[in-house]
């Protein structure tokens, strides 16, 4: 029989294990929750506030004609200058003028630089504007042709031109930095992309502007889309694209980037006139050309399915709507079959990003011509537009929420009206020549068109870059 003491002890020592353990249970679990002296070093950051830049647009300079240099029939020549109208909210607008890579009589004939100071501090930049408007009427290049003055970008696409017969295309280059710009055009047409060693490493100098004809990169081109890519300095990019038929001038467009590819492009302002003589007179070899159209490019590797919405503008018929299935790497040209005379907002929409542009051509008494409507992103609430003196200048706002709007225009003389603009829908305003001041268009697409018989250009708005953000800069 066990000794009654050896229990007593084993239970004993039983009884201190046990109270040890929960000792050590209650130590761990207060220092799980009651807090503990801690000690921090926080990371040395500074904070760096970068020196606003100068608000800056680049107006493209005048029309050029080809080969009426006679030791050069590719040296392009410029042959009068553009009419230009600029306009701030900010300090005076101050300009110069880049080196022409044209022959010119006149010292003027050439882009045009717009800079505005960012008042140190600000947290928005000040309002800018810029266009220029030019009427040719030489025996081989004749028609209006409008642009807007525009950022410079190291990427930008051009929908529009063509190297068909009768046509020439001048990609158009300028650099309105103090640094060397080397530039890259990436050129796709109808039948894909385009085999064009020139176009790799094209140097624009510091403050200039270069011309490159597209027929020397892509010959027989009828729908090209040009992928501006630069390193160095920024430049603007744009085309010019002519159109001869025998001795016959008909038409002439300048046309600035697009809208970066997106799913949805939006293009305000589409103008389609004297469609039914445009109808009547196709025929021949260039049998369609001059009909209404948009170009489609998808810049990705897969094929996308794509509707085209036309809606007219109020006052205006009610539109079309189109579908295609759009091939990867290969521009496509989408008819915009069943419309009549009047302006329109076009909506593309596709199941992959894109770029799109359309173009519509007029019949006069005594003239024809061409125009490209580009797509172009949404406006901020208050932007200036600024109208150089033309025929007819409509102001053109596409509205692409669900709610009503109303926006405000105020001229140069402080006179103001309201123009109501639809949900998903649009409308236009006839405008004076100067700056017009525009208030509550929010997320609108705008643009200007000009107009006349036998006439007719188009222009988009784009709102202006943000300004640089302040950095936190930690040492290593």
């Amino acid at each position: 029989m066990a000794d009654k003491r050896g229990i007593a002890r084993v239970s004993i020592r039983a009884l201190t294990g046990v109270i040890g353990v929960g000792v050590a249970v209650v130590a761990v679990a207060g220092a799980t929750f009651l807090p503990l002296p801690s000690f921090q070093i926080a990371a040395p950051v500074s904070t760096v506030k970068p020196v606003p830049a100068d608000q800056q647009r680049v107006c493209p300079g005048p029309l050029l004609a080809l080969g009426a240099d006679a030791g050069d029939a590719n040296a392009p020549s410029a042959f009068a200058g553009a009419d230009t109208t600029d306009g701030t909210d900010g300090p005076s607008v101050q300009t110069r003028r880049l080196k022409s890579d044209s022959t010119a009589t006149d010292s003027y004939w050439a882009p045009e630089v717009l800079t505005v100071p960012t008042p140190s501090g600000a947290s928005t930049p000040p309002l800018v504007a810029g266009s220029q408007l030019q009427l040719a009427q030489t025996p081989d290049l004749a028609g209006l042709a409008a642009a807007s003055c525009d950022e410079a970008s190291a990427d930008s696409w051009l929908v529009a031109g063509s190297t068909s017969l009768g046509q020439t295309s001048l990609v158009l280059l300028s650099n309105p930095t103090s640094v060397q710009a080397t530039v890259t055009l990436t050129i796709y047409s109808e039948a894909g992309a385009v085999d064009a060693p020139g176009a790799i490493g094209i140097v624009v100098p510091a403050g200039a502007q270069k011309v490159i004809p597209l027929a020397g990169l892509a010959p027989s081109a009828a729908a090209p889309v040009v992928h501006v890519q630069s390193t160095g300095g920024q430049v603007l990019a744009s085309l010019q694209q002519s159109f001869e038929q025998g001795i016959d001038p008909r038409g002439v467009e300048l046309t600035g980037a697009t809208a970066a590819p997106e799913r949805t492009q939006v293009i305000s302002g589409m103008t389609i006139a004297t469609l039914a003589k445009v109808e009547a007179g196709q025929s021949g070899e260039g049998y369609g050309t001059d009909l209404p159209a948009v170009r489609v490019f998808v810049p990705g590797d897969q094929d996308s399915s794509v509707t085209v919405g036309a809606v007219g503008e109020n006052g205006t018929a009610a539109g079309n709507a189109y579908s295609a299935t759009v091939k990867a790497g290969v521009v496509t040209e989408i008819p915009l079959d069943g419309l009549k005379d009047g302006n329109y907002t076009v909506t593309v929409r596709s199941t992959h990003p894109i770029v799109a542009a359309a173009r519509t051509s007029v019949i006069g008494a005594k003239a024809r011509d061409f125009a490209w409507f580009v797509s172009s992103p949404p406006m901020a609430d208050d932007f200036l537009v600024a109208v150089t003196p033309g025929p007819g200048p409509l102001l053109h706002f596409a509205n692409t929420g669900e709610k009503n709007v109303k926006v405000t225009l105020t001229d140069e003389n402080g006179t103001s009206s309201t123009l109501a603009v639809p949900a998903e829908g649009s409308a236009n305003r006839s405008v004076a020549a100067g700056i017009v001041t525009v208030s509550g268009a929010d997320g609108m697409v705008v643009s200007v068109s000009y107009a006349a018989d036998g006439r007719s250009s188009s222009f988009a708005l784009s709102p202006p870059g943000p300004l640089a953000a302040p950095i936190e800069v930690y040492p290593r």
